[in-house]
């Protein structure tokens, strides 16, 4: 026997109330039952060709008459997936069957509109080959034709006074009549001409055009669930990125603090001692310490040089060494004269090899120049830019899911560096504002307890 169980009676005055007592499931099943119908329409209005299929042939006639695939190569298939939607696209494309209630919706452009790359390249083509600028030729003269045509008919409807065989009148031209005057001049009536008959010149087309570099894709080793490879191929750029900044470091390291050797304070003393006792007698010099066994004589260090003259044979022999040095240096000198006449033809050649070198790299270094200042990015204000630096996820954070991942990185910071990089925003720089050193008090009163003094200077200590 079933157990009937009482009915319990609750308020329901509130809103709270209603949604927490009140069984409403029914209703949203119903509700979204409704909706998905509003979406993919009902079945009573579709008709039988989109809900059935009629087979005509059995299984063995169409397997009889299945025919083989066509192969296509890699570029037909590119050329039919033009015609498709990307399906980073289909998201975005209307799946409901409910109607438009505003008819009168403004028009929007459809996929397409904008330039895309292809475009782009046809457009840097157009101008390198001054496709423009003939068009913006061609246009000027157009005008000035039917200008001069119009000024024809308006002249032949309405100006009946024109002399035939005198000048061609200022009125003519569009100078108002109160300015025909011969004391105005002619700058000062072509300034009050009409816009309308003013033929003003086309700015010319832009010799270049500021192409943005697409948002780099990052590393795959960066997923929470990366191969083998691409995490190891992470892991050695991001070691090489860090020995080129320690390599860097080592180097500012060693042409800053390097140069200057360090000392003791001991030895700073004793150099000391030494540069302020330099002329001073010594206790232990033996020169300045007076021997007590000598007579106290002064007798000289060297012995005395006795001026001995040189004989005949000797000044032969002196004047014959010094005549033989002579003729073995200028035979040395002509010896050498003679190499270098040979070797004229070779200096010749490294000098002109080593011209032509240079010439080469002054080329090249010109070409590198150009093709840099022409991909350069526009200079928006004098901040610089830093490049970025890798990332990389330690093997033991590495989760395998979402859910449990740890993001490290800022997805809108990223994107605004990355808008940063390719030149779209300006560089900002970063300004960090000074905290104002602020001091706190203790308020003392009846409730409080000798917890709350410790806890208070606990935390002051803690600041400090």
């Amino acid at each position: 026997m079933s157990v009937v169980k009482k009915k319990k009676h609750v308020s329901k005055k509130n809103k709270k109330a209603w949604r927490k007592h009140c069984d409403i499931t029914d209703v949203e099943a119903f509700l979204e039952d409704q909706r998905l119908e509003e979406r993919l329409g009902k079945f009573e209005t579709k008709p039988d060709s989109e809900l059935f299929i009629l087979d005509t042939q059995g299984e063995r006639e169409f397997e009889a008459k299945e025919e083989k695939p066509v192969v296509l190569t890699p570029k037909q298939r590119k050329r039919q997936k033009l015609v498709e939607t990307p399906k980073c696209f289909e998201v975005l494309l209307p799946s409901s069957k409910v109607e438009d209630p505003n008819k009168k919706r403004n028009h929007k452009n459809p996929v397409g509109f904008k330039p895309t790359a292809l475009s782009k390249v046809t457009e840097q083509r157009r101008l390198k080959r001054g496709y423009y600028e003939k068009k913006a030729v061609e246009a000027r003269k157009n005008r000035k034709i039917a200008l001069e045509k119009k000024r024809k008919i308006k002249q032949i409807k309405e100006n009946f006074d024109l002399d035939l065989w005198g000048e061609v009148l200022p009125e003519a031209k569009g100078i108002p009549t109160t300015l025909c005057d011969e004391f105005i001049p002619t700058q000062a009536q072509l300034h009050n001409v009409l816009p309308d008959k003013r033929l003003r010149p086309k700015p010319p087309p832009p010799k270049t055009i500021v192409t943005r570099a697409a948002v780099e894709a990052p590393h795959p080793g960066i997923s929470y669930n990366p191969s083998y490879q691409e995490h190891q191929q992470l892991l050695q750029d991001v070691v090489q990125h860090e020995e080129k900044m320690i390599k860097r470091e080592q180097h500012l390291l060693r042409v800053t603090n390097g140069m200057f050797s360090k000392v003791t304070q001991q030895e700073k003393e004793n150099q000391w001692r030494e540069e302020m006792s330099a002329g001073l007698p010594k206790p232990h010099d033996p020169a300045q310490v007076s021997d007590p066994d000598s007579d106290g004589e002064y007798r000289a260090v060297n012995p005395p040089v006795k001026n001995k003259k040189k004989d005949h044979k000797a000044r032969r022999k002196q004047k014959e060494r010094i005549a033989e040095k002579e003729r073995l240096k200028r035979e040395k000198i002509d010896k050498k004269k003679i190499t270098d006449i040979y070797r004229l033809r070779k200096l010749q050649s490294t000098i002109t090899n080593k011209e032509k070198r240079q010439e080469e790299e002054r080329t090249k270094r010109s070409e590198k120049r150009s093709e840099a200042a022409a991909a350069a990015l526009p200079a928006l204000n004098k901040n610089k830019i830093a490049k970025k630096e890798p990332e990389f996820v330690d093997p033991e954070l590495l989760s395998g899911d979402l859910r449990h991942i740890n993001a490290k990185s800022n997805l809108l910071r990223d994107r605004y560096e990355s808008l940063q990089r390719r030149g779209a925003v300006a560089g900002a720089k970063l300004m960090m504002k000074k905290r104002k050193k602020t001091k706190s008090y203790f308020k003392a009163g009846h409730k409080v307890t000798d917890q709350d003094v410790e806890r208070y200077l606990t935390r002051s200590a803690g600041k400090k």
